[in-house]
């Protein structure tokens, strides 16, 4: 071979030498993930995520690595919902009542005195994935589970002891017709107002009182310009674990698995993480002048919003079928 023939083969065998060196790191750059939270870091869904995170980087040998975007950085939760459906984001962990607009069955989640305990909670999670994977699928999105992302509460600038404390009062709802169906169901005056909006909405007096969780009544402050935290227990607020389809389509299939077992790890271990974080952000309230209020009999509450539980399981798609799970579950 002549030396001009080896020279024309030299870029050819360098790029070669280059591939084969750095093949693995152009590979796995292919399956780096964006994850939306929004929640700040430190909030029990954030270091949930962190470890789920840790746990693929493990599991496929650093070749797939997920960064995450805490205080919805990439939007709110909407937002961030379109953009894994459209693959601009790959991850996220969106509470399930934002999802009702593409996948109206998994408002049955919202239904209110339906999961009760934690132990149900993470029961229904694999039979209800199951389930509702196909019904994201069909939205393109990729369905990894359901964690509880915590329990909704009532936080008040007045005490809250029975049902008949919150007749006519002012009331911050999410934006669904459910809950505010429930609140008024109640004898609430039932607004809804962007989550942004509460601590300013409490201050000026535009409403009286709102739902929330532990950690949430925290890390807002909320404790400040609502004094009362009411153990009401209504709901679960359910955190949807979903994946852009477009992205997941493209994993190798151990990667997929190892990313279901690394998600299914984690959210079997939330309850506990919950719990606990539950404990210490209301400890650290009541240190700070909150009053947290047990609500022993929840009976007149359940009995209050039974109508619009049993109108809304005759209006979700599959409701019945889905409360029957929901309730079965062990």
């Amino acid at each position: 071979m002549s030396i001009k023939q080896r020279l024309r083969q030299l870029p050819a065998l360098t790029l070669l030498g280059a591939a084969m060196t750095f093949g693995g790191s152009a590979l796995a750059a292919d399956y780096n993930a964006k994850l939306s939270l929004d929640v700040p870091e430190g909030n029990t869904k954030y270091v949930a995520a962190k470890q789920f995170a840790d746990l693929v980087r493990e599991k496929t040998h650093e070749d797939v690595d997920i960064k995450l975007f805490p205080n919805s950085v990439l939007g709110g939760e909407n937002e961030s919902a379109e953009g894994i459906r459209l693959g601009s984001v790959q991850m996220g962990i969106i509470t399930s009542s934002v999802l009702t607009s593409w996948v109206p069955e998994v408002q049955v989640l919202d239904l209110p005195y339906l999961i009760n305990s934690d132990e149900q909670a993470v029961a229904i999670n694999q039979p209800l994935t199951d389930e509702l994977a196909p019904k994201f699928a069909e939205q393109n999105f990729h369905l990894l589970g359901f964690s509880v992302n915590g329990i909704r509460q009532l936080m008040s600038s007045f005490p809250i002891h029975s049902v008949e404390d919150i007749q006519g009062k002012k009331m911050r709802v999410i934006q669904s017709p459910l809950h505010v169906a429930m609140w008024r169901a109640a004898g609430a005056n039932p607004t809804p107002i962007p989550a942004p909006e509460i601590y300013n909405s409490m201050q000026t007096g535009v409403i009286d009182f709102f739902d929330n969780t532990a950690t949430n009544y925290l890390t807002n402050r909320f404790y400040e310009v609502a004094p009362y935290y009411v153990k009401t227990g209504h709901v679960y607020a359910m955190g949807t674990w979903v994946v852009s389809q477009s992205w997941w389509q493209r994993l190798p299939e151990e990667y997929q698995q190892a990313i279901t077992e690394a998600a299914h790890e984690v959210q079997e271990k939330l309850p506990a993480m919950r719990q606990k974080d539950d404990q210490a952000a209301l400890a650290k309230t009541e240190e700070d002048g909150a009053t947290v209020i047990e609500i022993d009999d929840k009976g007149p509450w359940k009995k209050a919003m039974q109508p619009v539980k049993a109108e809304y399981i005759e209006k979700i798609p599959d409701g019945k079928a889905l409360v029957s799970l929901i309730e079965n579950a062990d």
